[in-house]
């Protein structure tokens, strides 16, 4: 069947119209998914200017607010307390009353060691008239010896060999036994003697004292509870020069007593100090009087000066992580400022004055080479390097002042442009259970 000719027109048309549908629709595809991007233009990276001033390196961790002398006096005469005469948050001086026990049971040892003390000068007085009487016969003895005597008719022998028969000792062997009776009485006297101080010190300590002038934190007994029996009670007590310890009742003790374990817990809240962890990557490169920058999170804005004092050579090891303590003195303390605040350390470990720095970003290090890309783009040149900080570091030889170079990661303390940006110094290592971290090295500069 042959269609009339304007049925066939629009045929045609109906079906080059669909053709360019089509054809449309393919070049669109085309375009938004196979054709390639255009090259775009090559990137470029930051620059940033040699400079010339002052390049700081420093080491940072973060601890706490402690006092820098402590203790916890225990009752050293065991008895029942019979009265608690402080309470927390009470100041007190050294040597101030804290609590009483009953002191019955001391008094009354105390009357027996008297007691035994006079029998035992009674026994020292008695001891030594019989060494006298002992060496008067002596003495007697050796006289009638040295004189010539007429011979005794045997009456006078049946009476002196009567008079030998009833000797049981010589005056010489009777002098010596008197001499060693003397001595033990006298070392019966000087332990009688030494029962009787202890005696009085039992007593005297029945009233427990403060081994040092500070601030009542807390009372672990009360009326009624029994107390005592310990040799010493201990505490701490450190300052610039170092750890040590002070226990109660004027005693001495070594050990280092934790809160709670004496009836009461004393702090000096006037001097406190901080106390850190350091990474040991980090400790290696601090030592005793360095000075230090600390800020408390409690008083935010606020720079203290602090002077380190001590590092421990000990380290603790928590989670697999290495770290020694370090302990600082502050040179002044915010009124509002409470132990166990927190506080973030900053060490400066290293300084160059006067000295060419760039960013530390734009340094590549390949073992002990470092080199840096020039921006002028003729490549890359090796320099030296000196002091290092986190932010900036020092070239001592290979660029000059005003030389433009590349940064490699990017900014300088996070910023595109990396010309005359002052460097930075981040504090406050992070530490993991147990309040002991890893501090943070950091670095900066000043420039002219």
């Amino acid at each position: 069947m042959v269609l009339p000719r304007h049925k066939l027109r629009g045929l045609s048309f109906v079906n080059v119209a669909l053709v360019a549908i089509v054809l449309a629709i393919a070049v669109t595809a085309y375009f938004l998914f196979f054709k390639k991007d255009p090259p775009a233009a090559s990137a470029t990276r930051p620059t940033a200017a040699v400079q010339r001033g002052e390049v700081t390196a420093s080491v940072s961790s973060s601890g706490t607010l402690q006092s820098s002398q402590t203790a916890s006096p225990q009752f050293e005469t065991s008895g029942t307390v019979t009265q608690v005469l402080v309470k927390v948050g009470q100041v007190v001086a050294k040597g101030a009353a804290i609590a009483k026990v009953d002191p019955s049971a001391a008094e009354r040892q105390l009357r027996i060691a008297q007691q035994n003390q006079i029998a035992s000068a009674n026994s020292v007085t008695a001891a030594g008239e019989t060494l006298s009487d002992a060496q008067d016969a002596l003495e007697a003895a050796e006289e009638a010896s040295a004189s010539p005597t007429p011979t005794p008719t045997a009456g006078q022998q049946q009476t002196q060999q009567s008079q030998g028969q009833g000797q049981s000792q010589s005056p010489e062997v009777a002098v010596s036994n008197a001499e060693a009776s003397l001595a033990k009485a006298k070392a019966d006297k000087e332990q009688a003697d030494q029962n009787v101080e202890a005696a009085e010190a039992a007593v005297d300590a029945t009233t427990l004292k403060a081994p040092i002038a500070g601030t009542i934190t807390a009372v672990n007994g009360g009326v009624g509870s029994v107390a005592g029996g310990s040799s010493s009670s201990s505490g701490s007590s450190s300052g610039s020069g170092g750890q040590g310890s002070t226990s109660g009742q004027g005693s001495t003790s070594t050990s280092t007593t934790t809160s709670g374990t004496g009836f009461v817990d004393i702090a000096d809240l006037k001097s406190l100090q901080v106390v850190a962890a350091f990474a040991e990557a980090d400790a290696i490169k601090i030592k005793a009087g360095q000075t230090a920058t600390v800020t408390l999170n409690a008083e935010p804005g606020t720079t203290l000066t602090a002077s380190l004092a001590t590092v421990s050579p000990t380290p603790t090891t928590t989670n697999g992580v290495v770290s020694y303590s370090a302990t600082f003195s502050l040179a002044k303390l915010p009124a509002n400022a409470r132990i166990g605040q927190t506080a973030n350390v900053t060490v400066q470990t290293a300084k160059a004055a006067d000295a060419l720095y760039v960013p530390s970003t734009a340094i590549a290090a390949s073992g002990t080479t470092y080199t840096v890309t020039m921006a002028d783009g003729s490549g890359t040149r090796e320099v030296q390097v000196g002091v290092r900080g986190d932010s900036y570091t020092q070239i001592t030889s290979g660029l000059n002042e005003g030389d433009q170079i590349e940064l490699l990661q990017g900014a300088i303390g996070g910023t595109q442009n990396g010309q005359n940006r002052q460097g930075q110094q981040p504090g406050g290592g992070q530490f993991p259970a147990g309040g002991l971290g890893q501090g943070n090295g950091a670095g900066g500069f000043r420039g002219r």
